[in-house]
């Protein structure tokens, strides 16, 4: 048996090497091609803080979670699906002292996919008194990913058979069929510097619009494919 799975292995050994060598022999002509682009992240995260000290006590902190939950709603937020307690190991509250008050917090994080949504919960929220909100991060589903890989790498190697045949025409030759593909991946998650952000609520009642949401901007990042091609020559 093992002198069986050894002769089997030298075939196979051996059949590579030929191929390889047939490569090798091979006129051909090697094409590189990198296309990119840029990606809006379609992931938003928002870390949202109620707090009774910004009502000196006298709104309580499930008052504001259930304010908070119907403003979230009223902009066609899936509340259950997309905000969770920051704490998942416990739906508690934090207790802190202040001038012999017991005031308590309780935090929040909020999945968004847009920089407008983004901007009408803030301006929402701040509509309601609550207006502790900061941008955790931001991210490339890997849906985006897949979706943004593929077109590039069809490009890339649409561009690359472009390529080789104006090379190969050149001569006086045309480029037949790819004897190697091989392809480099390049993306990572976009990097957010943290920040609070509080808006000073207007006077009287303002109802939220698109035109009123104040403009904020998500980063891009970069997705980028590198495609190396070798075509053989055909006479």
């Amino acid at each position: 048996m093992k002198a069986f799975l050894l002769s089997v292995a030298t075939v196979v050994l051996l059949s590579l090497n030929g191929f390889a060598q047939e490569i090798k022999d091979q006129n051909f002509i090697e094409v590189s091609v990198r296309t990119e682009k840029q990606v809006t992240p379609d992931e938003v995260y928002l870390a949202i803080t109620l707090n009774e000290s910004d009502s000196k006590g006298k709104i309580t902190v499930e008052q504001q979670e259930r304010e908070m939950v119907k403003t979230l709603k009223s902009l066609g937020i899936d509340v259950e699906k997309n905000l969770t307690v920051q704490d998942m190991n416990s739906d508690l509250k934090t207790y802190f002292l202040r001038k012999d008050n017991i005031l308590a917090t309780k935090s929040f994080t909020l999945k968004l996919n847009t920089a407008r949504q983004m901007a009408q919960v803030f301006q929402s929220l701040n509509q309601v008194n609550i207006s502790d909100i900061r941008l955790q991060k931001t991210a490339v589903s890997e849906q985006l990913q897949k979706e943004i890989k593929d077109e590039l790498l069809t490009s890339a190697a649409k561009k690359a058979q472009e390529n080789a045949q104006i090379l190969a025409e050149a001569v006086g030759s045309k480029a037949g069929k790819v004897i190697y593909l091989q392809n480099y991946y390049s993306f990572s998650q976009p990097q957010v510097q943290n920040f609070s952000m509080k808006l000073t609520r207007a006077a009287g009642t303002m109802e939220v619009t698109d035109d009123s949401a104040p403009a904020l901007e998500i980063n891009k990042t970069v997705i980028s494919v590198n495609v190396l091609c070798r075509f053989a020559f055909e006479n």
